[in-house]
């Protein structure tokens, strides 16, 4: 059965990129980051939204917490608060410039994708809505907002995370995005969002499934570098992994950047981050689940989008975060056992690309 859905993926994969354009530090040492002029600065961000639902009882899915006569009830003015602080998020992460691409996961369909895009304050920036289904039981899928004026899509796909030793437990596919910078447009960008299966049930059950949809898409990764080694791919999302677990590591093969960067690699940007005690979600301490991965042949460009820094960033901005009684900071989440009309159980990652002339 694996084997069977590996040539699979590999089919769909070596059709969709034919068209495609052939296109060090210590750890201890903390880099300086050069702040980009905005004409050449290409942002991709990522964000959990944690349970962005509209109020529709929807019987294909299990969306009964999220409807008006919940347990906490889940009513229209709580849905356009949530649009509201998601919206401000992003326009915040939208300087001094749009953020070109911005993935997102925990989203139930593409209505609440277009009552984000409508919010006031992220009308300027025209974004526009990329969005599919998933098998999820939750009912909640990933997707992608971007700014046509610098980033062109050119071919979308569902990447099914299928579970041959459970294949009854759906999760969500990974998204996959192909497409170009309006301003380098030779270079093709192969964009992956993901969110991968939770820590639910424990360890032992549930990493098997997080190193599963590691190898999907690595699958995926690796079809697209036989084709082209010098592949532009970016991975953003929340893994439910962190940087130095068994799925990165094993699964995926995701390096920290302190080595010579090759082009057919794969690099972690938050590995930095992560050594540092920085963290996206808070639990007992802070944990650093969602994460930016680039393939080596961005640091080593001569022209178009390229990177030539060390790590990713944390969007952490003290209006997203409440302390508690104790002195303790966490995301300020939308609800728990609770309504707290926060944003996020998750705070944002983004990376800033650079544009050569």
């Amino acid at each position: 059965m694996k084997n069977h859905i590996n040539k699979i993926v590999i089919a769909v994969f070596l059709s969709l990129i034919t068209t495609s354009a052939c296109t060090q530090s210590t750890r201890n040492q903390k880099p300086v980051t050069k702040q980009l002029k905005p004409s050449k600065q290409f942002r991709i961000a990522f964000y959990n939204v944690e349970n962005l639902f509209d109020t529709i009882d929807d019987p294909r899915i299990d969306d009964k917490d999220f409807l008006p006569d919940a347990r906490i009830p889940w009513t229209t003015e709580r849905y356009e608060v949530k649009l509201n602080h998601i919206s401000r998020v992003i326009a915040a992460i939208s300087q001094p410039k749009a953020v070109a691409v911005m993935g997102l996961c925990e989203v139930e369909n593409q209505m609440v994708l277009e009552d984000l895009v409508k919010s006031p304050v992220l009308i300027p920036y025209g974004y526009q809505v990329i969005h599919r289904e998933s098998p999820d039981e939750r009912g909640i899928d990933n997707a992608m907002l971007y700014d046509p004026k610098q980033f062109k899509p050119i071919s979308i796909k569902s990447i099914p995370v299928v579970f041959s030793f459970q294949p009854d437990d759906r999760t969500r596919d990974i998204l996959y995005v192909k497409g170009i910078s309006t301003k380098a447009k030779r270079d093709t960008l192969h964009i992956f969002i993901n969110h991968w299966p939770s820590r639910s049930g424990g360890r032992e059950i549930s990493e098997p499934k997080r190193i599963h949809a590691a190898e999907t898409l690595k699958i995926a990764t690796d079809s697209l570098f036989a084709h082209n080694p010098q592949a532009l791919i970016v991975i953003i999302g929340d893994l439910n992994d962190e940087p130095f677990d068994k799925s990165l590591q094993e699964g995926l093969k995701a390096l920290p950047v302190d080595i010579k960067q090759e082009d057919e690699a794969l690099y972690n940007l938050m590995y930095l981050p992560y050594e540092n005690g920085e963290g996206t979600l808070f639990y007992k301490d802070w944990d650093l689940f969602d994460q930016v991965i680039i393939s080596g042949y961005f640091w080593n460009k001569k022209k178009g989008l390229s990177f030539s820094g060390e790590e990713g960033t944390i969007f952490k901005a003290d209006w997203l975060l409440f302390t508690n009684d104790k002195g303790v900071s966490r995301p300020n989440r939308t609800a728990s056992k609770d309504y707290y009309g926060g944003y996020s159980d998750h705070l944002p990652v983004y990376v800033d690309l650079h544009l050569k002339k």
